[in-house]
């Protein structure tokens, strides 16, 4: 294939010159659909976007959906049904609840589809032509639950990773990626980026004791190697490794550095660490300009259930199907800062509803009298440009108890709620049913 294969025929519309590129690292769509962490990391961070739009930038917000892996594959040994089958019912429902979640992500690719298997392809390809892939026969760790290899990273305390069955070692012919070439590249480059420093710290320490990346798996529901005669397929972190270059592809834009990459700490190493790695390839062979793939990477903190983490085997996991989508992010938002998360509690979130109620009914006075934005809008906004979510929702709240003798302008009170639409994008049909019930009563 050549340079241009990269491409496919997927061209629109071009974004401007100077747009942010902010993302969110892509779900994998398990049967379990999306869990409170996955709204705390996307309804938050669209907000975040919401923000940036609401000052006048223009914000590229793409998402997709990291389709291949074990879990499908093992989910449809076991019910006797198809993996893909199976998968895309799961992306389905999961597309589903990102609507309800009311966000502006726009959804461009999933890794088990054919132009993005062609793309990983290319760059297994690639990679093989500029000697940094290679076969060799070796001893590997092996997975008999799971039924194939594991990269040294997936291994813990002598157990695999995904299902905590013990690893046996195995010797077999298996396809490497070269990553120790680039072991002190990838060092001195975290000097260059704004990362977490616990994330840099962590990466530091993990290219200490830096392998070539064992990429061969032998499963079915995976990226073929495409070589003949070859069984095998591509590790899905493979796939995850130039996703957020392929999303520019498909809008027909030329690949940009992601201005914010915003994802689970768990993921500190091994994807962000391949993720560098293939960008600096790519840069290297001249596909993209940038050979650092995020220019800043922050970690949203963890959502507990009563100070416990939440978990299938504990019954303790929120089903957010049952909660207002506008009180979920408001709610999330107060937990704590961003980076810290906290606890859900139900009591909590019946302050936030009491909020909104209370917000309508101030807002159902008619008057002229105006309060002057200038000082809140910089304070919520310095809030929010640190991921102090929580601050800004005590500022409204704090707003409100300041000033609800007033009776406000039509302007005054549009102006307030433009800004609330950025934290609670459905808040303007919110106020107004609430509004029309009060009358209704009265």
């Amino acid at each position: 294939m050549s340079n241009e294969a990269l491409n496919g025929n997927f061209a629109k519309p071009v974004l401007q010159d100077g747009f942010l590129y902010i993302t969110v690292m892509f779900p994998y769509p398990s049967g379990s659909g999306l869990h409170c962490g996955h709204y705390y990391n996307y309804a938050i961070m669209d907000s975040y976007c919401r923000y940036k739009k609401f000052i006048g930038n223009q914000v590229f917000q793409p998402f997709g959906y990291d389709a291949f892996g074990l879990p499908a594959e093992n989910y449809a040994k076991k019910v006797g049904r198809d993996a893909k089958e199976i998968t895309y019912e799961n992306i389905n429902n999961f597309r589903k609840q990102m609507q309800s979640m009311n966000t502006n992500y726009e959804e461009l690719l999933i890794t088990s589809d054919k132009e993005y298997q062609e793309k990983t392809q290319w760059l297994f390809t690639k990679l093989l032509e500029n000697g940094l892939a290679y076969k060799k026969d070796s001893e590997v760790d092996y997975c008999n639950s799971c039924e194939t290899t594991l990269a040294r990273e997936q291994v813990k305390n002598n157990k695999c990773e995904r299902c905590e069955t013990e690893i046996s070692k195995k010797n077999l012919n298996q396809w490497y990626f070269k990553t120790t070439w680039y072991k002190q590249r990838l060092i001195d480059n975290l000097d260059k980026i704004d990362y977490p420093e616990s994330t840099k710290k962590q990466q530091r320490e993990w290219l200490e004791n830096l392998h070539d990346w064992c990429v061969s798996r032998q499963r079915n529901w995976g990226c073929p190697i495409p070589l003949d005669n070859e069984t095998d397929t591509l590790d899905t972190f493979v796939d995850s490794s130039f996703y957020f270059i392929t999303y520019c592809l498909i809008k027909g834009i030329k690949p940009k550095q992601v201005d914010l990459y915003v994802g689970g700490s768990e993921h500190a190493c091994m994807h962000l660490i391949y993720a560098r790695f293939i960008t600096m390839f790519l840069f290297d062979i001249g596909v993209i300009d940038f050979e650092e793939p995020f220019k800043k990477v922050i970690h949203q903190g963890m959502i507990l259930n009563n100070g416990e983490k939440m978990s299938k085997s504990k019954g303790n996991i929120i089903n957010l199907d049952n909660y207002d989508s506008d009180e979920i992010r408001f709610y999330l938002m107060f937990i704590g800062h961003y980076f810290d998360g906290g606890s859900w509690s139900d009591k909590n979130i019946i302050g936030v509803q009491r909020f909104i109620k209370k917000m309508a009914n101030w807002l159902n006075k008619s008057g002229n009298e105006t309060i002057d934005f200038a000082t809140f809008k910089k304070q919520i906004f310095d809030y929010t440009e640190s991921f102090k979510f929580n601050k800004v929702v005590s500022s409204f709240m704090i707003l409100l108890n300041q000033n609800k003798n007033k009776s406000l302008s039509d302007d005054c009170k549009n102006e307030l709620i433009s800004l609330l639409e950025i934290y609670m994008p459905n808040v303007r049909t919110k106020l107004s049913d609430l509004r029309e019930v009060s009358e209704t009563v009265l």
